[in-house]
């Protein structure tokens, strides 16, 4: 049988060139906590392509080594767990937790040694071992990320962001559980594990849609720029306050053309502790921590007011297009500003 593709190996392999760039960028960003979910992006992507190569049949147009990628499932569990129990200004890593992807390489490059009779029942084994491996990662990421709930600002995002990347790693890992539970039972022939592979695209697109449409996700880990800033907690806390304070009382937000520099000039504090500590502390950029402001006066209007049009309070809120405001709405509401105002009104 000649080597070829069809709809869905093009799909999975065009995610995994896809997951290849998006590793490489975020190792560009140089942070050492978001490089373990760039070496995570790295090892779906790198087994991905391992797949497609079984299964289109080009793996024997290739050196064997190429099938010790089979294995990276052993590395997706340890990655993301040392990802979610990293704090914001440290990395943890435990070289101990690789010890089972150690293991599975002595396998691999034993495999021509194994009596033949016994290969079957040692490959068993290894697939009984994988699945195990994978749900008890999944479960001491559950574990770890919801006994570490954090409710100030800047916590609650990194909870938050920590919460979808495991629910995401568990759709994961039920599908390649199920996989095998198919295939053991006699309901699924085991050259069709494309789910195991649907799954693994829709982690790599989860990771880069929010990543890069949510700069945030990445920016959290990247505090390591403010380490020789001259601020302590306090007077951090006391500058995040001074700058609330100034919002609530003179709501610079409605000015559309609102800087960070003008900010800093009126409060009389340098632009780069006022972007710090928003980051640091409430875990916003300053585009973010403005347009929150905006929000919640947009909302106020469009309540106040039923027959004001979208487009007045989009500029009477302080955006200056509509496009924008709508992104904005839709994003820290979760619906469009006609839906919010409808809904409201049903509640009313």
């Amino acid at each position: 049988m000649e080597p070829s593709l069809n709809t869905w190996t093009i799909f999975f392999l065009i995610a995994a060139v896809q997951g290849l760039f998006l590793s490489v960028m975020i190792f560009l960003r140089k942070s050492r906590i978001n490089n373990l979910l760039g070496l995570l992006i790295l090892s779906f992507s790198l087994c991905l392509i391992y797949y497609v190569g079984y299964w289109t049949r080009y793996n024997t147009l290739l050196p064997p080594h190429i099938g010790v990628l089979g294995g990276l499932t052993y590395t997706f569990g340890p990655l993301l767990y040392f990802y979610v129990r990293s704090s914001r200004k440290e990395a943890y890593l435990n070289k101990y937790h690789f010890i089972p992807m150690f293991l599975y390489i002595v396998y691999f490059y034993g495999w021509s040694f194994y009596p033949i009779e016994f290969r079957p029942t040692f490959q068993a084994i290894q697939t009984v071992l994988q699945n195990v491996h994978l749900a008890v990662y999944t479960g001491l990421i559950f574990q770890f990320t919801y006994a570490n709930k954090g409710f100030s600002n800047g916590a609650l995002k990194l909870y938050q962001w920590r919460k979808k990347v495991t629910w995401a790693f568990l759709g994961y890992s039920l599908s390649f559980i199920t996989y095998f539970i198919l295939v053991w039972t006699g309901t699924l022939k085991i050259e069709y594990d494309y789910m195991i592979s649907v799954m693994s695209a829709f982690f790599i697109y989860f990771i880069g849609y929010h990543g890069f449409q949510r700069q945030e996700v990445f920016k959290m880990y990247e505090n390591g720029r403010y380490e020789r800033s001259a601020l302590n907690t306090s007077a951090s806390s006391a500058i995040l306050d001074t700058l609330r304070n100034h919002m609530k009382e003179n709501r610079p937000y409605l000015d559309s053309s609102l800087r960070l520099q003008d900010l800093a000039e009126t409060l009389n504090i340098s632009n780069h502790y006022i972007s710090q500590v928003i980051n640091d502390l409430d875990g916003k950029n300053f585009a973010d921590f403005i347009n929150e402001y905006r929000i919640e006066e947009a909302k106020r209007l469009l309540l106040e007011d039923d027959q004001k049009k979208i487009i007045h309070v989009a500029y009477d809120s302080g955006f200056n297009n509509k496009a924008s405001f709508n992104n904005a709405f839709k994003r820290f509401t979760g619906m469009a500003p006609s839906e919010f105002r409808e809904n409201q009104s049903i509640l009313a």
